[in-house]
């Protein structure tokens, strides 16, 4: 599909009616009063403006799907041969959507442009900047997969998290902020996985207690625990056969989840007012990689909209930063792990 170059902007537009009415003037409040509203109210429409904006560049190839699936990716290319085959795989009807921050790779856009997929690429280096570009781009998706470049999918792991959502809702016992499979290398899922699975004494006498947490602890900082995971839970498609014996459980999650992959309603980003932009640490050469999970999960609880984990389908996570070397080592030796 031939692809276009295109680009826009944000315009609100309001509406104004007169009418006629035999009241008393409503006393003028104090200058200072109104100045400072003024200036609040102006602040808020520059960081609006400012959260939806950046010089990018668009390989257009929407649909105009109700669907959109946003990639992640652009920085770890020797991911690339084995997460883009189970990513053709897994696509529902959908518009794809691949996302660099920061950067354009003539090789990606080729890679997009032969599967029939848009590509993005923004001037600034910032993961949440970028992902608000591109939802005010696809303005029909009413459903944002969102996904990095490290993530292992099965065939049905998307088209699985989209039905699960609804499930959830229809259930009506929480509306979710978003929905994740489960994710071995996960600082949330690993202890249930290893319950499920009957490895959770297995592991601790080898790292220590599983706690539940977004940092400090070994799942994340271990590179000989990424190993064992993956050792342990390859191939996929038969820990998720496993799990399924068990029953789908849907897990409420009470921590900042690692949002590698993700599912939520275009109306739960407006909601919150989209992906926070710090132009200050920007500007200051401070990185923001993490803040748009942070927000997420944090306006997730604020707003009672809870992430939840579904145990019905899986995905693989290649590693934390600590563990991307090892990861890699093991990748180039025993890469048959990773194609299962």
């Amino acid at each position: 599909m031939a692809a276009s170059t295109v680009a826009g902007s944000l315009v609100d537009n309001q509406g104004f009616g007169i009418v006629s009415r035999d009241v008393k003037p409503r006393p003028r409040r104090p200058l200072t009063t109104r100045f400072y509203d003024g200036l609040k109210g102006g602040l808020q429409s520059l960081d609006r403006f400012s959260r939806m904006h950046d010089r990018f560049v668009l390989d257009d190839r929407r649909q105009r799907s109700n669907t959109l699936v946003c990639v992640l990716a652009g920085y770890k290319p020797e991911l690339w041969p084995f997460v883009m085959p189970r990513l053709r795989l897994a696509l529902p009807d959908a518009d794809v959507c691949v996302v660099s921050p920061g950067l354009r790779l003539d090789s990606l856009a080729e890679l997009c442009g032969s599967e029939g997929w848009s590509y993005l690429s923004t001037a600034t280096n910032d993961v949440a900047l970028a992902q608000n570009v591109c939802y005010r781009l696809h303005p029909d998706a009413s459903m944002i997969v969102k996904l990095d470049e490290d993530m292992f999918l099965l065939p049905a792991t998307i088209s699985t998290l989209l039905t699960e959502y609804q499930s959830i809702r229809r259930q009506g016992a929480v509306d979710p902020g978003f929905v994740a499979p489960m994710i071995p290398l996960n600082g949330f899922c690993y202890r249930h996985l290893l319950e499920m699975l009957g490895l959770l004494e297995e592991y601790e006498a080898r790292f220590g207690s599983a706690r539940m947490a977004t940092s400090g602890i070994a799942i994340q900082t271990d590179p000989a625990a990424a190993l064992w995971i993956w050792e342990k839970t390859s191939p996929l498609i038969t820990t998720a056969e496993r799990l399924a014996i068990k029953g789908t459980r849907r897990l409420l999650c009470p921590i900042q989840f690692s949002i590698g992959l993700i599912v939520f309603e275009r109306a739960f980003w407006e909601e919150i007012g989209f992906l926070p932009v710090y132009r200050h640490r920007l500007l200051t050469g401070i990185s923001t990689l993490g803040g748009d999970e942070a927000y997420i999960c944090g306006q997730a609880l604020e707003k009672s909209r809870p992430g939840v984990v579904t145990t019905a389908t899986c995905a693989g996570h290649f590693s934390f930063g600590p563990q991307y070397a090892a990861m890699k080592s093991l990748l180039d030796v025993h890469s048959e792990i990773f194609q299962r």
